[in-house]
């Protein structure tokens, strides 16, 4: 029936791509509408926590994702199953849920399986798989809330604690750990919940779907790819730990605190990003604009 009636009104002398423009509209403004309470409640976390500041690229980053996909996801356009319905409505159930019960993580989400729930009856399956990556990189950015870095950076800071502890004393510089806490000759340094490398995590891992998605590889090089996240952001954190320790040698506290340990923090980012271009190259995961998928 949907298909008949877009057929109808491309014989009435409407164009097809003014047809497909404000149907796709339609359903983009309806979605926003929808989900205004979650962007708004999204938009605070971005701008109360430094951490996450990053999530103001997150939209702008996804709509150009799902621009390069234009031509395709118009000419993908087919009559959508009834069974999409069954993941619309699970999506919805769970935005009902989070909203009533003040849980925005939830909320946030239900995101995904509503808008390829709807995307797939509206526009067919083939649409909803091309339409998939920009989504799931704004359900990631809607997704994060205050107190995600104290619930899953914890493990981090130990990891890394214990990694820049026994890399710096392999180096020379004797160092004595007691959980997250280092002490090297009359300098007490703390890997702190800032220090995990968690928002830095978050970060590379919305741009690695982006590297990934704008990519031509295999699902398995992909896959494999976006599993060297984590090892990779471990590794740069670490590194700018011991560099902390070995510099507090000579430099003292203000290491720890000042435009140094600033400088560092910034470069553990830039790090992580050089090596996960190089990996990319590696497994020949390279991006391209010239998207094919």
């Amino acid at each position: 029936m949907r298909s008949a009636t877009v057929s109808q009104q491309i014989k009435s002398g409407a164009p097809a791509p003014f047809i497909e423009m404000t149907m796709a509209s339609a359903t983009v403004a309806a979605v926003a509408l929808v989900y205004l309470p979650v962007f708004a409640h999204a938009v605070g976390v971005w701008r109360v926590d430094q951490e996450f500041s990053f999530g103001f690229l997150i939209p702008p980053v996804s709509l150009a994702l799902a621009a390069l996909r234009w031509r395709e996801l118009v000419a993908a356009r087919r009559a959508g199953p009834a069974a999409s319905l069954l993941v619309l409505a699970a999506g919805l159930v769970l935005l009902v849920a989070g909203s009533h019960s003040d849980v925005h993580a939830l909320a946030a989400v239900s995101f995904l399986p509503v808008v390829l729930g709807a995307a797939a009856y509206l526009y067919g399956v083939p649409a909803a798989r091309l339409i998939a990556l920009p989504a799931l990189l704004l359900t990631g950015g809607l997704s994060l809330y205050r107190g995600l870095l104290s619930s899953v950076g914890f493990a981090l800071q130990q990891l890394t604690a214990e990694a820049s502890a026994g890399t710096a004393a392999a180096l020379g510089v004797p160092v004595h750990r007691s959980g997250v806490d280092l002490f090297t000759g009359n300098v007490h340094l703390i890997v702190a919940q800032a220090c995990s490398g968690m928002d830095s995590l978050l970060a590379l891992l919305c741009l690695g779907l982006v590297f990934t998605g704008l990519a031509r590889a295999t699902v398995l090089r992909t896959v494999a790819l976006m599993a060297l996240v984590l090892p990779i952001i471990l590794a740069a954190n670490v590194l700018r730990v011991t560099l902390v320790l070995i510099l507090s040698q000579p430099l003292g506290r203000s290491v720890a605190d000042g435009i140094i340990h600033d400088l560092l923090g910034a470069s553990l980012f830039v790090v992580a990003t050089v090596l996960f271009t190089v990996a990319g190259a590696a497994l020949r995961c390279t991006p391209s604009f010239a998207v094919t998928r």
